[in-house]
């Protein structure tokens, strides 16, 4: 039988916060900002969501591959305060699938 499924964007996509213990279930293309907010994780910034602070920085820890990719703007916002290759701002990052993230200072 064919895997109808595969291929396909889900139709929703847990963000866990780690080491936190919280998880947020988010529709496809809501951002992690958006999902640390919902369930009350601490997430820091400035600019508002914005993308000009770069507060935001989160490690992806698992599931790098169900974001979206950066938008130049975030593409830009990287380039300039120097973010590693498994952090993306998550003011900015759209999810599309499961991920866990973590930052510094939690």
């Amino acid at each position: 039988m064919k895997d109808r499924t595969a291929g396909k964007t889900p139709q929703t996509s847990a963000v866990e916060f780690v080491p936190l213990g919280k998880t947020k279930t988010v529709k496809p293309g809501a951002t992690i900002l958006a999902a640390a907010n919902q369930v009350s994780v601490p997430i820091g910034q400035s600019c508002n969501g914005d993308g000009v602070c770069g507060w935001c920085r989160v490690r992806v820890l698992r599931g790098h591959d169900h974001l979206l990719p950066p938008t130049a703007l975030e593409r830009k916002l990287m380039a300039d305060c120097s973010f590693g290759p498994d952090e993306r701002a998550a003011c900015l990052a759209r999810v599309h699938g499961d991920i866990a993230v973590t930052t510094t200072y939690w």
